[in-house]
């Protein structure tokens, strides 16, 4: 193995025959241990580059400061400190170990049970907390070199605590594989072959998931979740506040929306890159597509030049925001009632020309198309301007059938059908 790709490992040794000896066993199991004579030298390097290493090992009977006496609880009571205090300014784990010569009893009660977090099993099978010296030393080796590559894992996890505890509640596959994504982001070794079009489809299905939550929260309708599955595009449509016409549902009155724009955003991103035929089913068992749909849909994603691992790091950051935006919203809006108070049946057409009747209460905003519109369904006919900006109802709209207008906006209201809004009827959304 290259000396660049040896398992870098800080250890704290002040013995001038063991820092000779040991390095060159340890190379056998892929690590490098670059020795330290004191707590002072280690501490420093440790604090320059944290990066750079993936294990430490410190001998007990060490020292704290070079040239002192050997006392264990001293030594190990600053170093320990040291660590656990860098590992919560870092945000990333190094486990440690104790390798001594020294008797148990004299280090043991000076060990901290942190290192139970990843020595666990050692100490469960041999009852002790620490390695003994020409005992123990390959099967320390061992366990540093899988720790090590299982630690990414681990690293990333901690990185991400917060959202990391979210995607398990949300399911334990969405939250594999968002941590793949960035685990590959952060550690590009960890996965050589990692290909970006194959987790547009996971990514895809994850959102299915946080719009699961928020239908158990009351935010989005049982309706809207039919045998198991969920209906994507129409939840999307719901909570952007336009109307889901399939399902016959909306969100509130006309200009009302659950998710800000920029959640809409990252929401329409993950829809439209994944396959549309790639669900998540209620017992949290993705289905699969068949290999002539896996081949159509690579070969759509090779052509779109859809293959940049800018592109799918970026989607997996956005869908933590959305996880986060999610968990906040849920606990700002906890009464279910509530919320499923704000789901209403859409409009009902009244006549054959298909006019309706029913109120539209909403902003009149001006577009950068210069069009004037309330909501994101209704272009308006405009000729009062200082109407701009206010609340209005609007008592009838039809079918937009303006060339200018009619894709963006379906339906279109005459400024002859409004009327402003008392501000002592708008209270609180």
């Amino acid at each position: 193995m290259e000396g660049n790709d040896f398992i870098k490992v800080l250890w704290v040794e002040d013995d001038p025959e063991v820092t000779v000896a040991y390095p060159l066993q340890a190379e056998n199991y892929d690590l490098q241990l670059v020795s330290f004579p004191c707590w002072d030298d280690a501490k420093v390097a440790l604090e320059g580059d944290y990066d750079r290493w993936s294990a430490i090992i410190l001998d007990a009977n060490c020292v704290h400061h070079k040239g002192e006496g050997e006392n264990v609880v001293k030594f190990l009571g600053h170093a320990l400190n040291d660590i656990s205090r860098l590992r919560a300014e870092k945000g990333r784990l190094i486990p440690w170990y104790i390798l001594s010569g020294g008797a148990e009893k004299d280090i043991s009660d000076s060990i901290i049970e942190e290192r139970m977090e990843w020595d666990s099993e050692w100490t469960e099978q041999q009852h002790k907390k620490y390695y003994s010296k020409n005992v123990d030393n390959e099967v320390l080796y061992e366990r540093i070199k899988a720790h090590a590559q299982k630690s990414v894992r681990i690293q990333i996890r901690e990185m991400y605590n917060e959202t990391n505890e979210l995607l398990i509640r949300l399911n334990n596959d969405v939250c594999e594989d968002i941590l793949t994504i960035l685990e590959t982001m952060h550690f590009p070794k960890s996965h050589p072959h990692f290909v970006p079009r194959l987790f547009y489809n996971p990514l895809r299905k994850a959102l299915e998931y946080v719009f699961r939550a928020l239908g158990e929260a009351g935010v989005i309708p049982d309706v809207f979740f039919s045998k198991g599955v969920v209906n994507l595009n129409q939840c999307f449509m719901f909570l952007i506040g336009r109307d889901a016409e399939k399902v016959g549902y909306r969100y509130g009155n006309a200009g009302d929306r659950v998710v800000p724009r920029h959640i809409q955003d990252m929401m329409s991103l993950i829809i439209n890159l994944g396959n549309s035929n790639s669900h998540s089913t209620n017992q949290s068992h993705f289905t699969e597509l068949s290999e002539a749909e896996i081949q159509r849909y690579e070969n759509q994603m090779k052509s779109s030049g859809v293959n940049s691992r800018f592109l799918v790091f970026s989607m997996a950051l956005q869908f933590c925001e959305i996880v986060q935006w999610m968990n906040i919203y849920i606990k700002e809006h906890p009464d279910k009632a509530a919320n499923l108070a704000k789901c209403v049946k859409n409009e009902i057409f009244d006549d054959d020309a298909g006019n309706k009747s029913n109120e539209i209460v909403g902003i009149i905003e001006q577009d950068d198309d210069g069009l004037y519109h309330i909501g994101k369904d209704y272009s308006v006919y405009l000729r009062r301007k200082e109407l701009i900006g206010k609340k209005v109802r609007a008592t009838k709209s039809t079918p937009n059938t303006s060339p200018k207008s009619k894709d963006k906006y379906p339906y279109f209201v005459h400024d002859n059908d409004i009327q402003v809004v008392d501000v002592s009827e708008n209270g609180s959304k």
